[in-house]
């Protein structure tokens, strides 16, 4: 049975980034989600961490090249709007200037932070973002080493911030390694992630996998995949996204003793 979905995450379009490197790559992806069941797909190209002029105008215009390819190629996928934004202390003045996109022109954000630094100005990014009225979206958490060492700052986005957390299908099928793949059940096993989607690139190289994904999800935790779609829906429309009951996290005992000496010298 082919399932209906929506991929939130996504490096389509052509010459932009890491992502497709020719009008046929993303041709290619386009009709392997349609085929796969995919009927809408966001194109969030990262944003460079050099300016360009127009940044906004020049992806807009890279992605009405791409659906009219798309739809001159027979193929009826819709494609939106969107970017993936690595974070840094001018992110918020971006947006401030409408510099950057959102997901579908909705108020969902799509957000990244380096991989391996969590950035000490974070709370404060996150408090001006919120401010503004942007719903703020963390893609891949579980690929960032200081998460897979420490669940405290996901409960603190989650719970505290209000984040939404979107987990790569990728992670499930090993593609970022065995650390990432754990980390990413994890994450699920404890009710913390909204989103689920493929952050594909190309053709031969992180290829679409959302499929996959959510069924692997839906076999760890039941109920999780219609939640994910439902959700990615959700965000298309502006609306509200549906939460799992969230559980605390069972310590193992070197953490736990770890935790209770660090507390301890602070006593």
């Amino acid at each position: 049975m082919v399932i209906i979905m929506i991929d939130l995450h996504s490096h389509i379009l052509t010459e932009v980034d890491d992502g497709a490197a020719a009008a046929e790559e993303s041709l290619a992806v386009l009709k392997d989600m349609e085929a796969k069941g995919v009927k809408k797909v966001a194109a969030t190209s990262h944003y460079p961490l050099y300016e360009i002029d127009n940044y906004k105008v020049f992806i807009l215009e890279k992605l009405q090249q791409l659906r009219q390819q798309a739809k001159s190629a027979g193929l009826e996928i819709e494609i939106l709007s969107g970017s993936e934004i690595l974070i840094d202390r001018k992110t918020a003045e971006l947006f401030y200037r409408d510099q950057l996109l959102t997901i579908n022109e909705t108020d969902y954000i799509l957000l990244e932070t380096y991989l391996n630094s969590y950035p000490d100005y974070f709370p404060d990014l996150i408090h001006d973002l919120k401010a503004m009225g942007y719903q703020i979206i963390i893609a891949h958490p579980e690929r960032y080493p200081y998460i897979q060492a420490d669940f405290t700052l996901l409960y603190q986005w989650v719970e505290e911030y209000g984040l939404n957390l979107m987990l790569n299908s990728s992670s499930f099928i090993s593609e970022h390694g065995s650390k990432t793949k754990e980390t990413a059940e994890k994450i699920l096993e404890l009710g913390l992630p909204q989103l689920m989607a493929s952050d594909t690139h190309g053709i031969k190289k992180r290829t679409f996998s959302l499929d996959q994904g959510l069924k692997i999800a839906e076999s760890l935790k039941p109920g999780s995949r219609e939640i994910f779609l439902k959700n990615a829906e959700a965000v298309t429309k502006n609306h509200e996204l549906e939460k799992f009951e969230i559980k605390r996290e069972e310590k193992s005992i070197l953490k736990k003793f770890f935790s209770f000496f660090s507390s301890s010298k602070n006593i």
